[in-house]
């Protein structure tokens, strides 16, 4: 291995982040959707530049051991997590420190700490510098947390010249605008994450970052809810019109009610929106805290926004208290009824940091804690109004409906028709993704029993 050196021929000291790879996961291309590990590409443009920083994305690569490094950072997802135990204990026996964050981590930091030398907790704006310092003093250790957010100005960008295989994603260029969520949906984290106001960067700020990137590939801009913030939004989209991007993003119901807002995202190049609709139960959706979703404007919202071009890819939770057996059936014919041009669907998961898993450990609902069953077709809580058994028989039934051939040709030849040709190459290939996750499910059903009974 050629050690890297700095501009006085200085060997630079390696520093080593990694996303690793849920064990259900089975090779290189089988997720659902390849997306770069944007925290670590943010990681690493706050690393000073006489550090030699390194990005391993195991969903493409395998990760070598035996490489000398000074310091390796684990990212990882509640699913992912225990591989990034595994490869945190791999390198700790080598003596290697390591610290681990993300997600996960940041619920869990005590349980992480069993793995790791430290762990940051939430943001790592405010903190990063000061597990460099303490990591060269060879004090680096126990949780690292801010005492408060960012407030957004002048970030860095994040190093996307880091990733080693753009190519192979399925985007790859990422921007992110605004943090933070004042709701409180049940079976989220974001708010523990992201804090619950609403934080912004300074419009003319991301516009120089997206003038920096490629404009004839798509960017994404990674926002839970990129039109929450009314006069923030107008700004934006308004001074994207003249750069003539094509950009998708995630967005809220309410946010798309708003009067323009579709019209204008259009404009300024949006041609895809992930929208949580998350059920047409509206009783589910109201215990759940997702009070801000009103099922009966879900298709008004839907086909104002394919009109104008943007590709609704449409997310459903299944398993909420307020669903019996007929909830698959009702998200079928809603899907069917809606025409949305792609869907995803997750089984409901008890993710730490959540209102939801708390109340499923009070009421001793809460039966595995196997991070590496909270993907796919994991079954991890009882359900109230039906068995775990009729909860994953209705999922797997539900995915097969929407990945069938028929199905993913008919939203595609839809798209065609509307002479949005663009578009209907972007349903096809979120459709085939969809179709790619089912088979994964079917495959992983001959391994592991993902159904996981309470066990006294």
């Amino acid at each position: 291995m050629v050690c890297a050196k700095d501009s006085k021929g200085k060997i630079m000291k390696k520093i080593l982040l990694i996303n690793p790879k849920s064990h259900k996961l089975n090779g290189k291309n089988s997720s659902r959707f390849r997306l770069p590990p944007w925290a670590l590409c943010v990681l690493a443009s706050l690393t000073p530049k006489n550090y030699d920083v390194e990005i391993v994305d195991e969903l493409l690569e395998d990760i070598d051991f035996n490489q000398k490094v000074d310091l390796v950072g684990i990212t990882g997802f509640t699913a992912s997590i225990n591989r990034g135990y595994e490869i945190a204990a791999k390198f700790k026996s080598k003596g290697v420190p390591v610290v681990m964050g993300g997600l996960h981590v940041s619920s869990n930091p005590d349980e992480a700490l069993t793995f790791a030398d430290a762990v940051v907790v939430g943001e790592a704006e405010m903190i990063w510098e000061q597990v460099l310092k303490d990591l060269e003093n060879n004090k680096m250790k126990g949780i690292y947390k801010s005492n408060e957010f960012h407030d957004m100005q002048s970030l860095p960008w994040p190093r996307l010249d880091l990733i080693k295989y753009p190519e192979k994603y399925t985007a790859f260029q990422f921007v992110q605008t605004t943090r933070g969520c004042p709701f409180k949906c049940e079976f989220c984290s974001a708010t523990q994450i992201w804090g619950s106001k609403y934080r912004k960067r300074p419009v003319d700020e991301v516009i120089e970052e997206v003038k920096s990137l490629d404009n004839t590939k798509p960017i994404f801009f990674i926002d839970d809810n990129i039109g929450a913030i009314p006069k923030y939004q107008k700004e934006l989209f308004e001074k994207l019109i003249p750069l003539k991007i094509k950009w998708s993003s995630q967005t809220g119901v309410q946010s798309l009610l708003r009067e323009g807002a579709i019209e204008l995202a259009a404009e300024s190049g949006c041609f895809f929106y992930f929208v949580g609709f998350e059920s047409p139960n509206e009783e589910a959706l109201k215990h759940s805290n997702k009070k801000q979703n009103d099922p009966k404007l879900f298709k008004e919202i839907i086909r104002k926004a394919q009109k104008k071009g943007i590709h609704i890819h449409g997310a459903f939770v299944l398993g909420l208290d307020y669903d019996d057996e007929n909830i698959f059936k009702d998200v079928n014919n809603f899907i069917e009824d809606a025409k949305l041009d792609s869907i995803q669907l997750n089984i409901l998961y008890p993710y730490p940091g959540t209102a939801l898993r708390e109340r499923f450990i009070k009421n001793n609902r809460l039966t595995s804690s196997d991070w590496s069953n909270y993907i796919f077709d994991g079954v991890n809580f009882i359900p109230k109004n039906m068995t775990q058994k009729e909860l994953h028989k209705g999922y797997v039934w539900l995915l097969k409906q929407n990945t069938r051939f028929p199905i993913i040709f008919r939203r595609f030849f839809r798209k065609i028709k509307m002479g949005q040709f663009y578009q209907a190459f972007i349903a096809l290939v979120m459709n085939l993704g969809t179709r790619r996750h089912y088979n994964h499910v079917i495959k992983n059903l001959k391994k592991v029993n993902p159904i996981k009974e309470l066990s006294y």
